[in-house]
């Protein structure tokens, strides 16, 4: 499946806040694909990336996706995390889910799935903070894994996921030219910020695993 577009410019359209909290869905079947959305703003992060961006910035959604207990993200490079570490960080439990059904590819067959991303459209140098982050990520690997959403979730993840970072600079008084130059900086800042975000996700997914007593040869934390 051909990956999701990179956008070069920011789309049209405002920024909403964010979608009231429901309800998640019966259990998951063990080869179910899982994708789970979650609010990691914080007013300081909000207030700042209002004045970058010159109009209001609600929230931030983070998406993750699970299958068998396993679970992934994307933060410069996919790696698997926990649910219990993005739920902590978000201060709640996610405010959407969505259960894709099962997907056909065993364990091996997605870790594959996954190191062909990593090595080419999700490498550490295709990062970008508005237009290839981990709810691309997430909507693509899932893709991949479950086929197409239904018309609804796909709209609503297209127009109140995506588009929340890809439409975010869109109202920069200097139009595209200071788009383009915010963008710029933006590159250069967040290769410091991935590194004090992963240094710090590696810290929580070691304390995580040694209060859940996983046992060390299934632990995250020491794969690397």
């Amino acid at each position: 499946m051909a990956v999701r577009p990179k956008l070069n410019t920011c789309r049209p359209g405002p920024n909403l806040k964010p979608p009231e909290r429901e309800d998640p869905p019966a259990p998951p079947g063990p080869r179910d694909v899982v994708v789970r959305c979650y609010d990691i703003s914080t007013p300081e992060l909000c207030q700042a990336m209002s004045l970058l961006a010159f109009k209001p910035a609600y929230w931030f959604p983070k998406l993750s996706i699970g299958v068998g207990g396993r679970v992934w993200s994307y933060d410069g490079e996919p790696e698997a995390t926990y649910d219990a570490i993005i739920a902590n960080a978000a201060g709640g439990t996610p405010l959407r889910t969505w259960n894709l059904g099962p997907t056909s590819k065993s364990d091996a067959e997605i870790d594959a799935v996954i190191a062909e991303m990593a090595a080419t459209d999700y490498a550490p140098t295709e990062y970008d903070f508005f237009m290839r982050n981990c709810n691309h990520f997430c909507l693509d690997l899932s893709e991949r894994l479950a086929g197409s959403w239904n018309e609804l979730d796909a709209k609503f993840m297209d127009e109140r996921v995506i588009a929340e970072s890809e439409a975010i600079l869109n109202s920069m008084p200097g139009g595209a030219l200071q788009q383009a130059m915010t963008r710029t900086v933006t590159r250069q800042v967040q290769k410091i910020i991935i590194k004090s975000w992963r240094k710090e996700w590696k810290r929580a997914l070691a304390e995580y695993e040694q209060e859940q007593g996983i046992p060390i040869a299934k632990r995250i934390a020491t794969a690397d």
